[in-house]
């Protein structure tokens, strides 16, 4: 199988981790990748003509990618692979729902000449089904975290930080949500530890300097380029991550994942992609009542293993146990189209 993407690490982008978490694994060594940094129309040429001189009968589209922006040379690239060089097509789509029109057009086309659609959660799926008449052949490869697992996981009253954030320093992630609720805590309680880990996107570099420098004023520890693995290391000396989304907590997720394997107490929203479970299992509070709610988990260790034990029972129900089971997965679809 070749897996088509537009980003890959060092890029920071959530589908390019996706992608090299899947090559990483056993079965994912015997595949390929397929990674191009220019997909504007006018490449669209080469793009083909190196699609041409691989091998591989299956071809997996990773799809969105921050790599392709806004061009639909991703599109055509895999109806050349179907079309011309007969190769099977696997789509992966991770988040259909909030495409555009235009976006959901364009992948109404591939839709109707995939050998099969993957898509990562159960909402995104329906969302699908909903508004194209070509959808054929979807299933769903639930992700797991890019951030491993720090073993063992340590009981959160073990834990050393009391409040962290994870994710990428860019707008639309809930930073000023988060800063909002840590300078209330660190005014009223200035004992409590509370940090932000996270990496800064080029694009956004003069955004995240804004938090940079408020974070030193405000108390608040910032770690910058951790690696996965001292991610998941502090993640699992975390008593409770508040995760704010502008959409609302979802399955897809990246950063609640990291923080939910790791054991973290996870303080978020309510949106129209959380689950059912994410409901029963996972404190969602508004905005306002965030500082109230997560003082008072932090004053019981009952409350603290209480809600602990939710999340990882989340984790256990919801998030696949390896990369390696996720792949596994993707290998039985080839197999069904073969």
């Amino acid at each position: 199988m070749l897996i088509i993407t537009g980003t890959y690490p060092p890029e920071r982008c959530g589908v390019g981790d996706y992608t090299k978490c899947l090559l990483s694994t056993s079965l994912g060594q015997h595949w390929h990748l397929f990674y191009q940094t220019d997909w504007t129309f006018s490449n669209i040429r080469q793009l083909c003509k190196l699609l041409s001189r691989t091998n591989d009968e299956v071809v997996n589209l990773q799809y969105p990618s921050m790599g392709y922006s806004t061009h639909l040379t991703p599109h055509l690239l895999a109806l050349y692979a179907v079309l011309c060089l007969r190769r099977k097509l696997i789509l992966t789509v991770h988040e259909y729902s909030q495409l555009g029109w235009k976006g959901k057009l364009a992948l109404s086309v591939l839709f109707a000449v995939a050998s099969a659609v993957v898509f990562t959660t159960e909402f995104e799926l329906n969302s699908a089904k909903k508004r194209s008449l070509f959808l054929r052949n979807a299933t769903i490869v639930k992700i797991n975290s890019n951030i491993p697992r720090a073993l063992p996981v340590k009981s959160v009253i073990e834990r050393s930080w009391d409040v962290g954030y994870f994710g990428y320093l860019r707008p639309l992630k809930g930073l000023e949500e988060f800063m909002e609720a840590a300078t209330c805590l660190k005014q009223a309680y200035p004992h409590l530890k509370i940090y932000v880990m996270g990496q800064v996107q080029p694009q956004f570099k003069e955004y995240a300097q804004t938090f940079i420098d408020k974070f030193e004023e405000a108390g608040i520890t910032f770690f910058n380029d951790k690696t996965h693995r001292q991610v998941a290391e502090i993640l699992n000396d975390t008593k409770v991550s508040y995760l704010p989304y502008p959409d609302g907590l979802s399955e897809r997720r990246g950063s609640f994942l990291a923080a939910a394997v790791n054991g973290c107490i996870v303080v978020s929203n309510k949106g129209s992609f959380t689950t059912e479970q994410q409901q029963q299992l996972i404190c969602l509070r508004q905005t306002q009542e965030v500082p109230a709610a997560i003082l008072e988990i932090l004053s019981s260790e009952a409350r603290m293993l209480h809600d602990q034990e939710n999340v990882l029972r989340f984790v256990e129900q919801n998030v696949p146990l390896s990369w390696d089971e996720v792949a596994e997965q993707y290998e039985q679809v080839v197999k069904g189209i073969s």
